[in-house]
Order: C-alpha cells, then sequence, then structure tokens
C-alpha cells in the first residue's frame, strides 16, 4: 500500500487523457497486477499515512536497502 500512496500521492501516475489518476484506479490496478485484494484503498491510504514515522514507510525502506546493497555488490558504488 506504501507503493499505491506514494504514487497517487506523487501524482506521477495519469490516464490515458492525461489526467491525475485517482486513489482507487490506481489501487485496483494493483490488486489486478498482484493478484491481491486491498480492501478499503482509502482507509489503507489514510493508515499509511497515519504511521509513526518510523513505521511509516518501512517496505520502502526494505527496497531501497536491497537495492542499494546490490548496487554495493555489482561494485557500482
Amino acid at each position: 500500500m506504501e507503493l499505491v500512496s506514494g504514487l497517487f500521492l506523487s501524482k506521477r501516475v495519469v490516464t490515458h487523457n492525461g489526467t491525475k489518476s485517482p486513489l482507487t484506479e490506481i489501487g485496483r490496478a494493483f490488486e489486478y497486477l498482484f493478484n491481491i485484494k486491498l480492501g478499503d484503498i482509502h482507509k489503507k491510504h489514510e493508515n499509511v499515512i497515519c504511521r509513526k514515522a518510523n513505521k511509516r514507510t518501512e517496505f520502502l525502506d526494505i527496497l531501497r536497502k536491497v537495492i542499494s546493497e546490490e548496487n554495493k555488490k555489482k561494485g557500482y558504488l
């Protein structure tokens, strides 16, 4: 849900006619793409926003860490 919320808030995902994609549309796309059920997307989005600072982007922090580790492992620094 952190990815969905981040993409929505960044306003970088747009519809075919160039307008900002709604949160529900991005969430439904993730549900379809990853074969998951997010449930109430607006409530889940609000839960992400309301998390404590050290837990707010926990999953994204893990992704950043593994990408950085792979970067170092391959010697790109």
